[in-house]
């Protein structure tokens, strides 16, 4: 048993030994002796380079197309240097500049490439590759000024409506191959935002589609912005809806209150739009004002519609008719000639002409209202706004029912007088 285990021993320091002189030989070769290699060695996938690409835009020119952006080359060379090459330390560079040298810059163009070694190359030859030049298209570059289009993309909040949508610039400039700025179908700045309820202002890119709709990858089409960060603020604006309801206001009399008369309305309300901090605390459109003592038992008329300044009448009405009902009352016809006037200037003369009117009288209780005579009604002409007037005017009168507090006297009523100067008499 120990003289095997002895054998066995001697085996394993036997291949190790030969291992060792085996490393020591291949370490000779290498480093030492570093022959050529036998048969050369493919590096795939090598990067293709472009330089002068600045160049070729100040003059107005821009690539548009190559046919290929990586190379598989056979290298032969000393073993020590080409075991080292891989596609991170060897690039082929293409000079863009080298187009200058053709009659006219334009068109597809056989370029060569020079091989940069990021590593000692010395001895490295190339002995094969798949590509011997890189055939590069180039077209003129040109600018052209593009309309943005803004577009809204998302939801507004219940009782809310959009309003205007708008951009700070209405246009952009963009330079690139004349094939690929003839893509562009149209350039558009989007806002994306959901239940909206209040004016937003942001900034976004600005987008470039083309004719069948798909988003242009710039970079890819070689396209830039000019004097542009490719950015536009976009303003989305935001109206209120409200319905907002008519109302009239009216002037209560001595037989006609508010408990016994009846408003009715052609439109009971009418729908607004604008700005939120205008309609959020409008809660009424006033249609006017009527007085109950202005006519007998029913009025209607139609009335205008006016709604605050920056807002849009969104129901398309411009006038509502307003009835007015006085129930529970009982009217009659009386003719009465107490006839005075009041509030004349001191240098007026004058001389009423009207010897009677017929009074229309309104009541809640029809004995009293048929206990009223004539003896019961004054009738006076006011002249406050008449002073320094001379001739013959209507004037207004107002009736006075005296002694009964249920009756009053309805309508619109005139005098007729003679004003004149009393230092003339």
């Amino acid at each position: 048993m120990s003289e095997k285990k002895q054998g066995g021993g001697r085996k394993v320091l036997y291949m190790v030994f030969s291992v060792i002189v085996a490393v020591i030989l291949w370490t000779y070769v290498v480093y030492i002796d570093n022959p050529t290699v036998e048969n050369p060695i493919t590096v795939s996938g090598i990067e293709v380079e472009f330089t002068g690409e600045e160049t070729l835009r100040d003059n107005g020119y821009i690539v548009s197309d190559i046919d290929v952006n990586r190379l598989n080359i056979a290298f032969g060379g000393r073993i020590r240097e080409v075991t080292q090459l891989s596609r991170e330390n060897v690039r082929a560079v293409v000079d863009l500049t080298d187009i200058f040298n053709y009659t006219s810059p334009t068109g597809t163009h056989s370029l060569n490439y020079e091989l940069v070694y990021d590593i000692r190359a010395s001895s490295i030859t190339v002995e094969n590759a798949s590509r011997t030049v890189i055939e590069v298209t180039v077209e003129r570059m040109v600018t052209q000024t593009i309309l943005l289009q803004p577009v809204y993309n998302g939801s507004i909040a219940q009782n809310y409506m959009a309003g205007t949508l708008s951009l700070n610039r209405d246009t952009v400039e963009i330079s690139g191959t004349e094939s690929a700025i003839e893509n562009i179908d149209k350039a558009t700045v989007t806002l994306k935002r959901d239940n909206l309820s209040e004016t937003v202002t942001q900034e976004e890119n600005i987008e470039l589609y083309d004719a069948e709709g798909n988003l242009i990858d710039m970079e890819e089409a070689g396209l830039t912005f000019v004097n542009s960060n490719g950015k536009a603020m976009i303003t989305q604006t935001i109206l209120m809806i409200k319905d907002v309801p008519v109302r009239i206001d009216i002037v209560e009399g001595v037989t006609a209150t508010d408990a016994n008369t009846r408003i009715s309305y052609s439109v009971p309300y009418i729908t607004l739009s604008g700005d939120p901090e205008i309609l959020e605390d409008y809660n009424e459109i006033n249609l006017g004002t009527v007085d109950l003592k202005s006519f007998a038992t029913t009025w209607e008329e139609e009335c205008q519609v006016r709604i605050p300044n920056n807002t849009t009448n969104e129901s398309n009405v411009s006038f509502v008719t307003v009835t007015i009902t006085v129930a529970n009352v009982a009217t009659r016809r009386l003719s009465a000639g107490n006839i005075t006037y009041r509030n004349a200037s001191d240098n007026d003369v004058v001389s009423i002409i009207t010897q009677s009117l017929d009074i229309t009288l309104r009541g809640t209780n029809e004995e009293e209202l048929q206990a009223v005579t004539s003896d019961y009604i004054r009738i006076v002409a006011d002249l406050s706004d008449y002073a320094g007037t001379r001739g013959t005017c209507q004037v207004p009168a107002r009736v006075y029912v005296d002694g009964f507090s249920n009756v009053e006297a309805v309508g619109d009523y005139k005098v007729t007088v003679i004003i004149a100067d009393a230092s003339a008499q």
